[in-house]
């Protein structure tokens, strides 16, 4: 490995001296295979010779974080003093960076570990519980944890124990959160996941019973909830605006595409693998975020000559069987907030005005444009993989034309 970064003999002498050979080696070809450049690589390997030096590494140990920043310091106050030493300005930075990513592909770097927040376990009872007795999605789950984590960390500061837990303690803490930013579809979603929270506790005695009953939750007005996106014309527009032959064009062109065509989900996006689409049949595989489950959707043309032309063109050759990933090394799979970034940014290039920006503004304009085009609920919800048909009843309340459209359609107790 070494030998195809380092040509001069005396700097592979040093690096073949040096302790712990084959594990720096190991890891440097690790990143090769991802597609870290030979120059990157070469700045590495130099790195870790001071990483093994200033931390005393004969063997491969456990390496506390704390003791790498200590380390860095160190280095650091060795390159000012160091006249041969141009550019000294990021060595403790680099050496943190170099330290960490070795030492964690090894599994030997040591991070200090969080306090444990009061009321942990009986927040990991809940999610339990959600999970395996409720069967609620991943996200709904990560959901609920998320909003009774901030309560519990908020009014385990004032009290010991749930016993004492009161509905003006709840009252509070949801009042606090609006005036701090928190719009009323949030506290109104923290409202819900408290008393799906204080209703499991109340079956194990954690607070006194019918407790869950007593949380209210903020009035949300008829239409406050709707997303307002882009129009189906402006949507075709935003499409023709991604052109261009740059890697983030392509990928963007393609992300947008399965967006503003089939109204996926960040997630659903993000999770798109290589291997969920079959080309001879002219199909693919999402699976779904929120209902669970995986959904094959016909790959219409321009779609697939999208996708098609950014793995060609504009996707790194890696290990990541990942759909989209990231445009420069290491490459991995892009999140949900690259995802959105990447809406959000082409939205506003495109010279589009709208509140919301992101892909879910796109999901409402390809369900608005299917109830436009007389597809009833039930096609609808399964297009965009809804669990129940009141998911679907929120894109009827902006288009009464549309409605006229559909009237005679079966609302499945709907109205």
């Amino acid at each position: 490995m070494l030998e195809t970064l380092l040509e001069h003999p005396f700097f592979l002498k040093r690096h073949r001296e040096a302790p712990l050979l084959k594990e720096r080696e190991t890891f440097l070809h690790h990143l090769q295979r991802q597609g870290t450049s030979r120059a990157a690589l070469q700045d590495l390997s130099n790195e870790l010779l001071h990483v093994v030096r200033l931390l005393k590494l004969g063997e491969m140990r456990d390496v506390a974080l704390e003791e790498v920043q200590r380390a860095a310091q160190r280095w650091a106050r060795q390159q000012r003093s160091n006249p041969k030493a141009h550019s000294y300005g990021n060595s403790a930075s680099f050496f943190v960076y170099a330290a960490k990513k070795w030492l964690r592909f090894h599994g030997c770097l040591k991070m200090p570990s969080a306090p444990q927040m009061r009321f942990a376990d009986q927040l990991s009872d809940f999610a339990r519980y959600m999970t395996e007795e409720q069967g609620l999605s991943p996200h709904s789950v990560r959901s609920h944890c998320w909003k009774t984590s901030k309560f519990l960390a908020w009014f385990g500061e004032r009290h010991r124990s749930l016993v004492r837990v009161s509905v003006e303690d709840v009252d509070e803490f949801l009042a606090m959160k609006g005036a701090a930013g928190w719009s009323r579809k949030s506290v109104s979603v923290a409202a819900q996941a408290l008393r799906a929270f204080f209703r499991y506790a109340e079956t194990l005695g954690w607070c006194a019973a019918g407790f869950a009953k007593g949380i209210q939750s903020p009035k949300i007005y008829q239409y406050e909830d709707l997303p307002e996106g882009p129009t189906e014309t402006e949507v075709r527009q935003l499409l023709q605006s991604a052109k261009g032959s740059g890697l983030a064009t392509l990928r963007a062109r393609a992300i947008l595409m399965l967006f503003g065509v089939y109204g996926l989900r960040s997630g659903e996006v993000s999770r798109l693998l290589l291997s969920d689409f079959d080309w001879r049949q002219e199909v693919f595989v999402v699976n779904h975020s929120k209902r669970g489950g995986s959904q094959r959707y016909p790959l219409q043309r321009k779609v697939g000559d999208a996708i098609l032309h950014y793995l060609k063109e504009a996707r790194p050759r890696c290990a990541c069987r990942h759909l989209f990933v990231t445009l420069h090394p290491p490459y991995r799979s892009v999140g949900t907030s690259t995802l959105w970034l990447v809406t959000s940014s082409r939205i506003k290039a495109a010279g589009l005005r709208c509140r919301h920006t992101g892909p879910h503004s796109l999901r409402h304009a390809c369900a608005t444009r299917l109830l436009q085009e007389g597809a009833s609920f039930k096609e609808i919800g399964d297009v965009l993989g809804h669990r129940g048909l009141e998911s679907v009843g929120i894109y009827a309340k902006v288009d009464l034309k549309a409605l006229r459209v559909v009237a005679n359609v079966n609302l499945g107790g709907l109205l």
